[in-house]
């Protein structure tokens, strides 16, 4: 798969989306210190991993589950300073034949494994995990998204806005955009 199913502008742009959303209907969960605001992504995560493995990926529920997680990661990278469109840049995107379930899972298990380390103050490399494991799922689902035939950002930007118009101060926070 070459990185053209994506340009870095249009990733670039979608980032900045991303965090101005984050700051403005969840200041709530980026007021947290970095741990609590990563252990949130992770819990984000295992609760859509029970949507898709558990439901048929045609089904509409399992499609938002899946966007929603990408929504997340980019979330992630935006908290860990991960610039997308530059990884796009340095890395060919190698999108292999793995089951995409399992591959979520595994990667979400690291990703769990860093959380919990930072509640026991363990020598473990926190931080390095974080970073790698949001790259590789950044990846996963990229490579998952070509693989269904989905346009990863324009259907994050729909999901993002359905998010803000139901939000209980929606009217006021969109004047104030």
């Amino acid at each position: 798969m070459s990185n053209k199913l994506i340009s870095t502008e249009e990733l670039n742009a979608y980032q900045c989306l991303q965090m101005r959303h984050d700051e403005i209907y969840h200041h709530e969960i980026v007021v947290l210190d970095i741990s609590r605001r990563m252990n949130h992504i992770a819990l984000h995560l295992v609760k859509y991993l029970g949507i898709l493995s558990s439901i048929p990926v045609s089904a509409a529920e399992n499609k938002r589950a899946f966007i929603d997680s990408f929504i997340m990661i980019v979330s992630a990278s935006n908290l860990l300073g991960i610039s997308l469109a530059k990884e796009l840049l340095i890395d060919r995107i190698n999108c292999r034949d793995a089951n995409f379930i399992d591959e979520y899972i595994l990667l979400l298990a690291e990703l769990a494994k860093a959380c919990e380390a930072t509640d026991h103050q363990e020598d473990y490399p926190i931080r390095a995990t974080w970073n790698k494991n949001i790259r590789k799922f950044f990846y996963l689902l990229l490579c998952e998204a070509n693989s269904r035939n989905i346009s990863i950002l324009e259907e994050s930007r729909r999901r993002l806005a359905s998010v803000e118009i139901k939000h209980s101060l929606n009217d006021i926070l969109r004047r104030n955009k």
